[in-house]
């Protein structure tokens, strides 16, 4: 059984493709504060959940945030990595899921403060609350699942030898790479290309100098049975004339400051703009985008700085 408890004034995130009625009876699990919200653990109940984060399986006996960076050192002692996955899953006597629909940021103290203490502290405390009940812990998330919509299922390729590094600086180093590692009789399934294949670093765009050659070196790698993946970053440098930074700011798709302007930030061009992936509109525009390399063969990528 799923139910949903609206906090303030969400920011609409596109998690959830077709929300349950909101309720108005208390809810299960937990009881609201003025921050967040507290609850008990049981003795023997263990915690899933929180998607890409350290430490083991079971989450109790740490802090844990939703706060993503570019943390290069996966150590036992961070608070926070790269993705934000506000689900947990509380499973023994009871079996309990809880998915916190919120882009802001989380704290959960599972366990930390006080062994038998889960707080979960927000930033900003608006946000639709999502209890999901059930009879195991299968039940509960195959409701989740059933919530937010499939998994995504990469194709069977992706599970096989990936060979990537920063970086490769033309398709005559990538095409070397993919030589030695036949002649070591290495098996490869893809190869990655990092942002010199760009024009200066600027998304959807090919770098005449380094991989001019593209559609010639698609078409060898597939006949190898390898896929190249290159990489797209979410920076779109700020530049006059350029197509994708143009329409980006006449249309209104960038992320904005506090004071309404188009967001500035640092990334491998200079100045960038980010699209607002919470925005329907932007996202379908910079999606469109990857048919540039789709229409040439490209069938994987790697997003970054994201």
């Amino acid at each position: 059984m799923i139910k949903r408890f609206r906090f303030g004034t969400p920011v609409e995130t596109g998690a959830v493709p077709v929300k349950p009625e909101l309720q108005a009876e208390d809810f299960t699990g937990l009881k609201q504060t003025e921050r967040g919200f507290k609850g008990s653990l049981e003795t023997e109940e263990i915690v899933y959940g929180l998607g890409e984060t350290v430490r083991g399986i079971n989450k109790r006996g740490w802090l844990y945030e939703s706060y993503c960076a570019d943390e290069p050192e996966h150590r036992e002692d961070k608070h926070s990595l790269y993705g934000a996955h506000n689900f947990l899953l509380l499973s023994g006597k009871r079996q309990i899921g809880f998915f916190f629909d919120t882009p802001g940021r989380i704290t959960f103290d599972i366990g930390y403060s006080k062994a038998d203490l889960l707080e979960i502290i927000f930033e900003d405390f608006s946000l639709d609350l999502y209890v999901i009940t059930g009879d195991s812990p299968e039940q509960v998330v195959q409701e989740f699942r059933q919530l937010i919509g499939r998994s995504y299922i990469p194709p069977r390729w992706a599970f096989g030898y990936r060979q990537c590094r920063w970086s490769y600086l033309s398709s005559t180093e990538a095409r070397e790479v993919v030589k030695k590692h036949k002649a070591a009789g290495f098996p490869i399934d893809s190869l990655y290309l990092d942002i010199d294949y760009m024009e200066r670093y600027k998304d959807f765009t090919i770098n005449p100098d380094a991989l001019g050659d593209l559609d010639a070196l698609v078409a060898e790698m597939k006949e190898e049975k390898i896929h190249l993946v290159p990489i797209i970053d979410a920076g779109v440098k700020v530049e006059e004339g350029y197509d994708v930074y143009e329409e980006g700011k006449e249309k209104g798709y960038f992320c904005k400051d506090e004071n309404g302007e188009d967001f500035v930030v640092g990334v491998w061009p200079g100045k960038c703009h980010f699209p607002d992936m919470l925005n329907e509109d932007a996202r379908k525009w910079f999606g469109r985008k990857y048919h540039r390399l789709l229409d040439r063969g490209i069938d994987g990528f790697w997003n970054d700085m994201n």
